[in-house]
């Protein structure tokens, strides 16, 4: 694999795009890269795709064209997403925090603000953490507030276990730790337990000599409901569909993916609205890939986007399955 092909891939899994864009950019127009140049001009265009940038798009297809005496890709009208399938599949509006919640979360919190800025509804999974500290803490409390701002409600998994967590980490008459004692609160307000939110409410008063917070009433928030199956619309009648972006693992999705192999000797994946997959998220892929192949499963993954691609073979998911690049 060309180095500029592995960097771009990577740079874009990370969320760095207009570094990934800089790079594949900076090599097409070096004109240098001999036979990857097809894979990097391809990855190139998609990325302007992926970004919304047409106009870039066309003026460099139209360059691609007159170099390479060739048909330029065309610039597809990208779908509306939809939010049903992505709170099944752990793609789109999903966050997973796992470890510790401490400044090494600071790029999970932040896709959860990008989330949380452009849905009605955000997944989160916090059922994974191990501890909390202050910094952690100091974002998460953040981005919860930037939600009940905006009215985007967090549907989450495991916030009974964050909640223990905090509470391990406080004492009652103990001025210490305020601002986990704001996030227990927080995550009370969005778990609506009004009861648990008035006892800890009067335990804050207490500690630090101020009046209670104020209980703010909300709706019940959703429960998270695993299912067996996605319910995603697939352009593969008989895929399983990945969707959106994966980020922090995406573990709902692979645990679906895993029912859905049940049985099969043949599995086909399709990744046509998938736009990206964080490190994290590919090295479980791989590893979920790597034990179907070991069951007898053989496994099909069909029209990744060229950045998917790429990742797929700086991780090595192309030995455990078979990948199918997208049509230029």
């Amino acid at each position: 694999m060309h180095p500029v092909v592995e960097e771009a891939a990577i740079l874009f899994a990370n969320g760095q795009d207009e570094a990934a864009l800089a790079t594949l950019e900076g090599a097409a127009d070096a004109g240098t890269l001999g036979a990857e140049a097809e894979q990097v001009w391809a990855m190139r265009f998609d990325l302007y795709q992926l970004l919304g940038r047409r106009e870039a798009f066309e003026k460099h297809a139209l360059e691609y064209s007159m170099k390479y005496e060739k048909s330029p890709p065309t610039w597809v009208e990208p779908a509306r997403p939809t939010l049903g399938p992505a709170l099944t599949t752990g793609g789109t509006a999903f966050v997973a925090f796992v470890g510790n919640l401490g400044e090494n979360a600071d790029k999970t919190v932040k896709q959860l603000e990008k989330i949380v800025a452009a849905n009605p509804v955000a997944r989160v999974e916090f059922g994974k953490l191990q501890n909390v500290d202050i910094l952690g803490a100091e974002m998460l409390l953040k981005a919860m507030k930037a939600a009940r701002k905006a009215k985007c409600e967090l549907v989450m998994s495991g916030a009974e276990k964050l909640a223990e967590l905090l509470k391990s980490r406080i004492e009652v008459g103990k001025r210490e730790e305020e601002t986990l004692w704001l996030l227990l609160l927080e995550l009370y307000q969005h778990m609506a337990q009004q009861d648990p939110f008035e006892e800890w409410a009067v335990n804050y008063a207490i500690t630090f000599e101020v009046s209670p917070p104020s209980w703010e009433n909300r709706p019940p928030p959703k429960q998270p409901k695993p299912v067996a199956a996605p319910e995603a619309a697939s352009a593969e009648p008989d895929g399983f569909p990945l969707t959106g972006e994966m980020y922090s693992a995406g573990s709902d999705a692979f645990r679906q993916l895993i029912d859905f192999a049940t049985g099969r000797e043949q599995v086909l994946i399709d990744c046509s609205t998938l736009k990206r997959m964080d490190f994290v998220s590919a090295g479980l892929f791989l590893n979920t890939l790597t034990n179907l192949q070991i069951t007898g499963c053989s496994v099909t993954i069909r029209n990744p986007n060229r950045l998917l691609y790429a990742l797929f073979g700086v991780l090595g998911i192309n030995q455990v399955a078979h990948v199918e690049q997208r049509k230029f």
